[in-house]
């Protein structure tokens, strides 16, 4: 009877894959049995990189002289099984021939000396997940968000990767966090690339790293975002927007788990889980052939779609009620009605903004917007929402006025409010033509 060994192995979670159909969970199970040696009869489950040698630093020691200290990888993968032979004496065999390299996606047999070792792949269904009211510090009531942090709880053991899609401001970030927060990788780094932000010259550099003198500018040694998240999560934010050129060498990266910097000769090992999140509609760029088939299948293992604020129904109140609790204020029911029947094309970050801009208008929070005639309260605030959910530079423009004018000109107190550093604030106040008042004109904040 095959003993299952339970050994250390190199972290890693379930992987898992979504079926689009019909809303269900699979798993793939990993196996590595030892068929024939002194070893056979032991067997592993593979949810990570397991070594396979002679040496002690193998997670499965196999006794035979014909066997390399280090001799063959293997790594579970969600297209399969990599199997890797680490440049050993007598080599690997599979199916007659001598590998280097190779995926096995059903079962195979491996040949290492006089040792045998046969490697299977299963699948089970999970069904689908339990609906859930919240995913870390991500809330809603509409079905399809309880769908959705259920499927994302229990998605986020596992080393599987997502592909989040969704209008921008829906809220793809926030779920990312969480999602790493509740891996088991929750206490190493999470990394954001925001390929859309990034000039198409300097995001190589930016994914991958260089090396001192690889190009101009490079004066010296750079990590890059893969190396600065191993062991963690990798975010790539607009991955839609990622040169077509540079997708082979992304892809790459992801089926090997290794990485080199720009300019360097030497591949460096790398263990990320990556979510990647888009606006973009990544079917039709396949087609277009502006996003390569092969990375969109990769990265789509599991994908979901968040929905925008306008399907996700009585949220909008829920949402507004959070997000003035966690400024210590209160919202009447008048001002709540006017937000839900609002279109939000910003979503949940347009009404974040509008909030926190009403909010900012009228300091005394729920007393201040209870007061006065409701015709000209609505007045007020319906021009509140509208200025705070202007689009681009404007909008900023204008959200950052209207609360420096609320705190009666004291930058102090309103960089607080805004959330940024006093010198950001300044620097936006020169980028708009503002005057700053003279030295000594300000009054600081009382109180700490």
């Amino acid at each position: 009877m095959s003993d299952l060994t339970t050994m250390p192995l190199r972290p890693g979670g379930p992987l898992l894959s979504l079926d689009p159909r019909t809303g269900a969970l699979r798993q793939r199970k990993y196996r590595v049995e030892v068929l024939t040696g002194a070893a056979a009869g032991t067997a592993l489950e593979l949810s990570g990189q397991v070594l396979v040698g002679s040496g002690a630093e193998a997670q499965l020691r196999l006794n035979d002289a014909a066997v390399s200290r280090m001799h063959l990888e293997l790594v579970p993968k969600p297209e399969g099984i990599r199997v890797r032979d680490l440049g050993s004496t007598n080599g690997t065999q599979i199916a007659g021939a001598r590998l280097t390299e190779a995926l096995i996606e059903e079962e195979a047999v491996l040949v290492l000396g006089a040792t045998r070792l046969r490697v299977t792949i299963a699948e089970e269904n999970l069904g689908r997940p339990q609906a859930l009211p919240n995913f870390g510090p991500a809330i809603g009531e509409s079905p399809a968000m309880r769908q959705l942090f259920g499927v994302l709880a229990r998605v986020a053991p596992s080393d599987s990767t997502v592909m989040l899609l969704g209008e921008t401001g829906t809220g793809k970030d926030v779920l990312t966090r969480a999602l790493h927060e509740a891996s088991h990788r929750r206490n190493q780094p999470l990394v954001v690339v925001d390929c859309a932000a990034v000039a198409a010259n300097l995001i190589e550099s930016d994914l991958f790293g260089h090396v001192k003198g690889s190009f101009t500018g490079a004066v010296s040694d750079r990590t890059g975002a893969f190396e600065q998240a191993d062991g963690g999560t990798l975010f790539l934010d607009e991955v839609g927007e990622l040169p077509l050129e540079l997708q082979p060498r992304l892809l790459r990266v992801l089926e090997r788990g290794t990485v080199r910097r720009v300019g360097d000769t030497r591949d460096r090992s790398v263990d990320v889980r990556v979510v990647a999140a888009t606006h973009r509609n990544l079917e039709a760029m396949v087609r277009s052939g502006t996003f390569r088939e092969d990375l969109y299948f990769r990265l789509a293992v599991v994908t979901l779609q968040v929905p925008s604020l306008k399907e996700r129904g009585g949220d909008v109140k829920l949402l507004a009620e959070h997000f003035a609790r966690a400024r210590g204020a209160e919202l009447p029911e008048g001002f709540l009605e006017l937000l839900a029947a609002h279109p939000w094309p910003g979503n949940v970050r347009e009404l974040r903004n509008a909030v926190e801009r009403a909010l900012a208008l009228f300091p005394g929070g729920h007393r201040r917007l209870g007061l006065g005639d409701d015709e000209a309260r609505s007045q007020v605030i319906g021009a509140a929402l509208e200025r705070a959910s202007a689009p681009g530079v404007q909008g900023e423009r204008e959200r950052v006025l209207a609360v420096l004018e609320a705190c009666g000109g004291n930058q102090t107190l309103a960089a607080k409010k805004l959330g940024m550093a006093r010198g950001t604030l300044i620097s936006r106040l020169e980028q708009y033509g503002v005057k700053r008042p003279r030295k000594g004109s300000e009054s600081e904040p009382s109180g700490g």
